[in-house]
Formats: structure tokens, C-alpha cells, sequence
């Protein structure tokens, strides 16, 4: 103890001395976190050269990684929420000999008030919403995170206020959490983590059990959740360039089975990432080869010649690209996306230009986007392909019929608007057909359908 406050530097050796002023609460920050505070710096006999009290605004930077000058690293460690303290700083935890000109000379010691408002972990939710926060308690080993398909081994306890709710540790592959019970901001959590890293996770109720909540666990709804987790083992996947062609479709096929099966569940979206790892380990292209069978064939006859290269590699990964992209396509139309429909479609049309399935979802991705003459288009080019297919037939009759309602509703319009002059009713336009207007209520019409009867998905 000194007439200026504690001693707080790591070396002990005077650097950092802290004087507090008002007491805060809680834990101390831990290295990492994001600092959030207000300061007053002034040299010592009393003027002022910063502060962002003046400025009005917050200042913040992550604690512990070199971002500001080493008092403010070693000092606001120190610190708990709503502390308020006097740093003050000797010139080698300050500027040093060269000091910080104009305002502050060579070999200046400071003084800075310092208020702690708040600290938190790492963001690592997906949109930046705060929603996932992660705070290293023992640092890892190594530079490499998880990728998606790594297989990991964590070990964690997780907390509901005070409360332990699950000790366990468990093995899961990046992606897959919630087949494992792994809640989602847990699994974005780890992919920020090194090997062997402990850390402190928080996890908002969206990104944890939701408004559901979890019976088993005993969580209600809305509940926030804490992990304590720590990263135990690591297998990262190959990298496609890493992969023989015997591994690039055996991986394929396997991607495109998982895929089928959350499809089936109606997770739609990580049906998509599965689909999408055919492309990344195949590639989008590929020459044109027979593709009305989407089945992928067992692999007894693969075998490697004497150039490296396997038997009907060619053939047999367009077959994958194909039900790849097809089935993106699907997935797409499921959650009402009918431009990234179109476009997977597109790909698979590149391969395949009379692939049945694709000129039909091509069609139902138009209408999403209530591309009426767009979606008959792709209709009739599946007719010419496959004369007898009635759902195309069908498909057609109600994109004409929304069509009408449209030019209709239209003269109706202007009908009314012209009604006491001479002018005539204009005729519709070539944009009359890109329909936006939702007629749904429209009486006696039927609705349009993209539904997937008949339309499977290519397992």
C-alpha cells in the first residue's frame, strides 16, 4: 500500500497502483473479455490530455490481448463492475520515454479515473446479437479450431441460475450437436475454442431450449444457461484436396444420406449444409453423363488403375452433384427461398439441361416468387421431356388462372378510375406477369401449390 492505492501490477514492482473509490460486485474480468468503461486521463499535476466522458462515449477493448498500454491491461483486471478507481501509471505501463505528443510528454506518469460499467466474452453467435458469449478460463493449445464435421470431445457442466442441470462429458461431430443434446450456442461456442481450452459460455435462452425449454432437465422456457466446458480432444476433417476419389465419394455418399435423413426430420437447414458438402468435396462441375438413375450404386466395383484414378469417378459424382443440387433445391422450397431454389436448380440443369425433377422445382420456385409465366415456362419444357406428367399439367392451369385473377383485379381497377372519361382500359403489359400481390383471398380460386407430392427428394 502506497498514498496512491495498491500495488495491482503482475511484477509488483510499483508500475500500476490503484486507488479505488467506488467499491463494485461480482467476479473479476478475465483475459479476453470485452472491457466496457468511462476514463478521465490526466498527467500529474491535474490537466487533462483524454477523456471519453467529454466524448460521451464508452470506451471499450479486449482485455489482456495488448490493445491499450500495460497499466490498463494489468489495472483494469483488477476491476469489478461498477468499480470506480484511480489508476495511476508509471511511464514503462504508460508511454514510456517517448510519451504521447503533443499532450503527453516523455517519461510522463498518468493518473486515470477509471468506472467499469460492464465486461463479456467473446461474441460467437452467428449474427453478432450477443446472444453466445465466451470467456477463456485456461487458455488452449495451438492455433486450430473446429471445423464443421470435426470430431470433438468436450467435457462440460452446465447452470440454470444457481442450479447444476448436466455433468457430462460427450463425443459428437461439429454440426450434428443437437443429435447429442448439445444446445446450438454451446456448439458456436466450440467453434472458437483451441485445443484443451476451458471456457465460460453464455447462452441466451434462442440460442439454448428456446421457449420450450427442456421437462427432462428441469429448464422452463426462456431460460438463460451457463457452461463451464472444456475442449478435450480434436479430429479435425480432410480437407477436400486431402481426400483419394474412392474418399471423395464414400464421403458423398454419406453427407447425401445424412442429409436425407434431417430432410426427413424437417430440419431443412442442416439438410442443406450436409447437401453442400457434396459440392465442396466434389466440386460443381463434372461432364455430362447418364443421370436418369439418382441412386448412388453400391462401390464393389470401384478400384483405383494404374494412373491413380477411379472406375466411373466421372459418372458416378454427377450422379451426387446432381440429387446434391436437386435436393438443396427442395430443402429451399421448403423454407420459401425460391431464388436459391432456382439457382441449385439451375446447377443441376447445367448437368442434366431435361432433368425432370429440377425443371419441376424450377417451376415451384418461380411461383414462390409469383414468377407465374416464368414457372408455366419451366412447365412446359418438363412437358416436353415428359409428356403424361400430370402435376406439370396441373401446375400450369394454376399459374394461368393467378395470372387472370391478376389482369382482372387490374381493369377492375382502372376501370373504376377511368369510369367517367372516354379512355379505354389499358391492355396489360409484359411486367402484368410478374405478379407480387398475394391472392390469397381471392373467392373461388385455387391456391397455388409447391407442395412435394410425387416430388421426393433423390436418396
Amino acid at each position: 500500500m502506497s498514498g496512491d492505492g495498491v500495488d495491482v501490477s503482475k511484477a509488483q514492482d510499483g508500475g500500476c497502483l490503484k486507488k479505488i473509490l467506488v467499491e463494485g460486485e461480482g467476479d473479476l474480468p478475465m483475459a479476453g473479455v470485452t472491457a466496457k468503461g468511462h476514463y478521465v486521463g490526466t498527467l500529474l499535476d491535474g490537466s487533462k490530455f483524454d477523456s471519453s466522458r467529454d466524448r460521451d462515449e464508452h470506451f471499450t477493448f479486449t482485455l489482456g490481448k495488448g490493445q491499450v498500454i500495460k497499466g490498463w491491461d494489468e489495472g483494469i483486471a483488477t476491476m469489478k463492475r461498477g468499480e470506480k478507481a484511480i489508476l495511476t501509471c508509471t511511464p514503462e505501463y504508460a508511454y514510456g520515454a517517448s510519451g504521447s505528443p503533443p499532450k503527453i510528454p516523455p517519461n510522463s506518469t498518468l493518473q486515470f479515473e477509471v468506472e467499469m460499467f460492464d465486461f463479456y466474452g467473446e461474441d460467437c453467435s452467428e449474427n453478432g446479437d450477443g446472444g453466445v458469449r465466451k470467456t477463456v478460463i485456461n487458455e488452449g493449445s495451438g492455433y486450430a479450431c473446429p471445423r464443421e464435421e470435426a470430431t470433438v470431445t468436450i467435457s462440460y457442466t452446465a447452470r440454470h441460475l444457481d442450479r447444476v442441470i448436466e455433468e457430462r462429458d460427450v463425443k459428437f461431430v461439429m454440426g450434428d450437436g443437437s443429435e447429442s443434446g448439445i444446445v446450438p450456442g454451446l456448439e458456436l461456442a466450440l467453434y472458437k475454442m483451441k485445443m484443451g481450452e476451458e471456457a465460460r459460455v453464455s447462452v441466451k435462452y434462442p440460442y439454448g431450449y428456446g421457449n420450450s425449454g427442456n421437462a427432462h432437465l428441469a429448464v422452463p422456457g426462456g431460460a438463460d444457461l451457463e457452461y463451464t466446458v472444456t475442449l478435450k480432444d480434436l479430429d479435425q476433417p480432410k480437407y477436400s484436396y486431402e481426400l483419394s476419389k474412392s474418399e471423395k465419394l464414400e464421403y458423398s455418399a454419406k453427407a447425401k444420406e445424412e442429409g436425407t435423413l434431417y430432410f426427413k426430420k424437417g430440419n431443412y437447414e442442416r439438410a442443406l449444409k450436409k447437401y453442400g458438402l457434396i459440392a465442396d468435396y466434389l466440386g460443381d462441375g463434372g461432364n455430362e453423363g447418364d443421370s436418369d438413375d439418382e441412386e448412388m450404386e453400391e462401390d464393389e466395383e470401384t478400384k483405383k488403375d494404374e494412373g491413380g484414378d477411379v472406375e466411373g469417378f466421372t459418372e458416378k459424382s454427377q450422379v451426387l452433384l446432381i440429387a446434391a443440387h436437386s435436393n438443396q433445391a427442395l430443402c429451399y422450397i421448403k423454407l420459401s427461398n425460391g431464388k436459391d431454389a432456382s439457382k441449385s436448380c439451375d446447377k443441376v440443369l447445367e448437368m442434366d439441361s431435361k432433368n425432370v425433377k429440377a425443371l419441376f422445382r424450377k417451376g415451384q420456385a418461380a411461383e414462390l416468387e409469383q414468377e407465374y409465366e416464368e414457372a408455366i415456362k419451366n412447365y412446359q419444357l418438363l412437358l416436353e421431356v415428359e409428356p403424361s406428367n400430370n402435376l406439370a399439367n396441373r401446375q400450369i392451369v394454376i399459374c394461368r388462372n393467378k395470372i387472370k385473377t391478376y389482369r382482372d383485379k387490374q381493369k377492375k381497377i382502372y376501370s373504376n378510375l377511368f369510369a367517367r372519361t372516354n379512355f379505354k382500359d389499358p391492355e396489360p403489359t409484359k411486367d402484368d406477369n410478374k405478379i407480387k400481390p398475394d391472392f390469397s383471398d381471392s373467392e373461388g380460386e385455387e391456391e397455388a401449390s409447391v407442395d412435394v407430392e410425387n416430388t421426393e427428394i433423390n436418396v
